[in-house]
């Protein structure tokens, strides 16, 4: 099945459009949640979860707290990564740049949520690659929700006005 963004449908660019960007606002407000819990520093990150210096956090109940979280991010997260994800294969970019592209999110997802795991039962030093992952994983995600806006909004007005000297990464 092909889809070309740029000429594409008013109907069909609106509601895409309207789901990219809504989704991109729950996205920034999971960034301010996390912000409010953890001040997205490494010391938040490991108060957050393994409890502060004399007041750790019993591994029982860092285990219930992780399970908790988890269990609903996982399958919320792969269900958005997903859904963006297929309307990412509709760009133009190269097939190779898009099997990266789209499984981006899910691998930082999960090497996010596994150090997560590792700084409460391993060590807190974890809690660093905690915030990278869960930095890559965010940039994974706008890239997905930017490229097909960009296709949509943005490339048709390049293309009327530079036609075919526009860049193949920017067609």
């Amino acid at each position: 099945m092909t889809l070309n963004y740029s000429d594409a449908r008013s109907s069909l660019k609106v509601v895409i459009t309207i789901f990219l960007l809504f989704v991109g606002v729950g996205y920034i407000f999971g960034l301010i949640n996390i912000y409010n819990h953890t001040g997205m520093s490494y010391t938040g990150v490991v108060v957050h979860y393994r409890g502060a210096a004399g007041e750790e956090v019993p591994p029982e109940f860092a285990f219930a707290k992780l399970v908790n979280e988890n269990h609903f991010h996982v399958f919320a997260l792969s269900m958005l990564f997903f859904m963006i994800g297929v309307l990412f294969t509709f760009t133009s970019l190269p097939e190779p740049a898009k099997a990266i592209f789209v499984a981006a999110p899910f691998l930082g997802m999960f090497m996010d949520f596994a150090s997560l795991w590792l700084t409460v039962f391993s060590a807190p030093l974890f809690a660093w690659l905690s915030i990278a992952f869960g930095a890559f994983m965010a940039f994974s995600f706008f890239m997905l929700i930017g490229r097909p806006l960009y296709e949509m909004w943005i490339l048709p007005i390049w293309k009327l006005k530079w036609k075919e000297s526009v860049p193949w990464y920017l067609r």
